[in-house]
């Protein structure tokens, strides 16, 4: 970026907007099972229908000349609001002269800025997603149901009587997201293990869990955040079973969604790369901001089952 932009007047960056909405960190999956829906307000209301297409209530049976009974399907509201969640990097005039032979510090900088941002969005679903108070169906294992216990588990029947539970709802659970840990002691499972002895050698894969599982997409949540100096696993030693649509909109049952407010000020498809210079002329400097616009909402919470502690 030419050091020649006068104080005080930040520009869109175009060329970095759609690098950082091209990056994505490895290992997270809230895109996936919170898939981006665009909405053209900030803030707005959308509708939840009712579940009387699943109740036999009314009277069906017509007499000769009579009116058929009146159905008529309730609604109700819901609201969702995306904050702008933003961060900043000085890009100094010495580290640029120092790096110009190491690659582009801007891109550099907006894909370290992308990152933070993304791996926020993850922990705020994984928070969100493992909470019991927040999850109504779920269940917690411990001991001998445990699946790192293999001699007396059973995740197979486990992951049947949450597929069950979303059943309920009138759709069929399509994922199913696991953290790094509860997939090491799957793929060495015996009982999973022996379903595949003569058509699988060596170690079962994500389309092998897949298949035995019966879901579409089988995801392993590696997102790794430190606190306090030490690294630790996002998504902890869980297992959740969910619907998630493959068209999603403000329609459909998908368990959570990212509203992505898509024309917010300053942005591209919700996502926008600022760049100026320092206001403050001796710090010699450049800044890069980064901006993203979207709220995670659980929205159909009957499609959604939790395993808590799957493993030890």
């Amino acid at each position: 970026m030419p050091s020649s932009i006068a104080p005080m007047t930040g520009h869109l960056d175009m060329a970095l907007t759609q690098f950082a909405k091209r990056f994505v960190q490895n290992g997270l999956i809230s895109d996936v099972l919170a898939p981006r829906v665009p909405v053209g307000r900030q803030t707005d209301k959308y509708w939840i229908f009712g579940r009387e297409d699943q109740e036999l209530t009314e009277q069906q049976l017509r007499a000769t000349g009579a009116p058929a009974q009146r159905i008529r399907r309730s609604l109700s509201t819901d609201s969702y609001f995306c904050r702008s969640h933003a961060l900043a990097a000085d890009i100094a005039d010495e580290d640029r002269a120092s790096y110009s032979d190491a690659g582009d510090l801007e891109q550099d900088s907006t894909q370290a800025l992308m990152a933070k941002l993304l791996l926020q969005k993850e922990d705020e679903l994984a928070t969100m997603l493992t909470d019991t108070a927040q999850i109504t169906n779920n269940v917690t294992l411990a001991g001998a149901n445990q699946w790192s216990d293999f001699g007396n588990s059973t995740p197979g029947i486990d992951v049947e009587t949450a597929k069950d539970q979303i059943r309920l709802a009138g759709v069929e659970a399509n994922t199913m997201v696991v953290g790094g840990a509860v997939f090491r002691y799957l793929k060495n499972h015996p009982a999973i293990k022996a379903s595949f002895q003569y058509v699988q050698r060596g170690s079962l894969n994500q389309a092998d869990l897949a298949a035995y599982f019966g879901v579409d997409q089988f995801l392993i949540a590696r997102g790794v955040k430190v606190t306090g100096g030490v690294g630790g696993f996002i998504w902890g030693k869980h297992a959740l079973l969910a619907y998630a649509s493959a068209s999603p909109s403000r329609e459909d049952i998908s368990a959570v969604k990212s509203f992505v407010w898509d024309s917010a000020p300053g942005t591209a498809g919700g996502i926008g790369v600022v760049t100026g210079r320092n206001a403050e002329p001796t710090a010699k400097a450049d800044i890069v901001g980064v901006d993203f616009y979207y709220q995670q909402k659980i929205t159909a919470v009957e499609t959604i089952y939790l395993i808590k502690n799957a493993v030890a």
